[in-house]
């Protein structure tokens, strides 16, 4: 009897640990489980906060040191910006509108006044001559959306390049872009400038079809922008006389006997 009882207390001592130690394998499993759970939430908030918001692109911001707003509009390659004056426009030559009017001038100023109307925020970019004689600081302008100001004028065919050194950065840009524009008779390199009594320099060839540049009224000196190449440049220049010492035609910028070394 006392046997029984012994073998009966031992079999119960030896079931009581089972009763209180938990389900196999379920501690373990919760313990493994929570931190793979919480990894994979830090790395979806994580990727949340690298996405960009949805409906809300990222800003291409334009390139350029500074900003400022518009003040005005003086002519096609002349603005002022508040707080710095006038500014004329680096590497762009647009055709005059006071004085002696000339053909796409009074276009080629309200293109940049439709471009460029007061208040309108720009970015701008300082040449490394800052100033030229008349004391207009020299820039180059980015539109809001990235766009060159500059660029745009010869592109649509409202200016013909200008490269006064040391203010050269984009002086290639331009010239490749007036060229576009002449090869597709744009602005004052189309039929707009041709008639009307004004004299019409000769076409130097190699321009695709456009029509070449008029000159001013009054018979003004030919500009880079009416030849296709470098060469054909320094030809003419020659030919009127033009050397180190006498910049004809103001074709000879640095003065180093050179014509138009913007152009191919």
């Amino acid at each position: 009897m006392l046997l029984a009882c012994g073998v009966a207390l031992l079999a119960g001592c030896a079931e009581e640990p089972d009763r209180e130690r938990p389900e196999p394998g379920l501690g373990s499993e919760r313990e493994a489980r929570t931190p793979v759970i919480d990894a994979a939430g830090e790395e979806g908030r994580a990727r949340r906060r690298e996405r960009p918001a949805r409906g809300r692109p990222a800003r291409r911001r334009p390139p350029g040191d500074r900003g400022a707003r518009v003040a005005g509009v003086v002519d096609g390659d002349t603005i002022v910006l508040a707080g710095l004056g006038r500014v004329r426009l680096i590497g762009v030559d647009t055709p005059e509108v006071h004085g002696r009017a000339e053909c796409y001038g009074r276009e080629a100023s309200a293109f940049t006044k439709r471009l460029l109307p007061p208040g309108k925020r720009v970015r701008y970019r300082l040449g490394v001559e800052r100033r030229d004689r008349y004391g207009r600081l020299l820039a180059y302008v980015w539109l809001p959306d990235g766009r060159m100001v500059n660029r745009l004028l010869a592109e649509q065919g409202y200016a013909q390049p200008l490269t006064i050194p040391p203010n050269v950065a984009y002086a290639e840009r331009f010239a490749a872009a007036a060229r576009r524009a002449r090869r597709a008779g744009r602005g004052l390199w189309g039929a707009a400038c041709a008639g009307g009594g004004e004299r019409r320099a000769p076409s130097s060839g190699g321009g695709g079809g456009g029509a070449a540049r008029p000159a001013p009224v009054g018979g003004a000196d030919r500009d880079c922008a009416d030849f296709a190449t470098q060469d054909e440049a320094q030809r003419y220049f020659e030919s009127i006389g033009g050397s180190p010492r006498r910049n004809a035609d103001g074709l000879d910028a640095d003065r180093d006997g050179v014509a138009c070394e913007s152009l191919p």
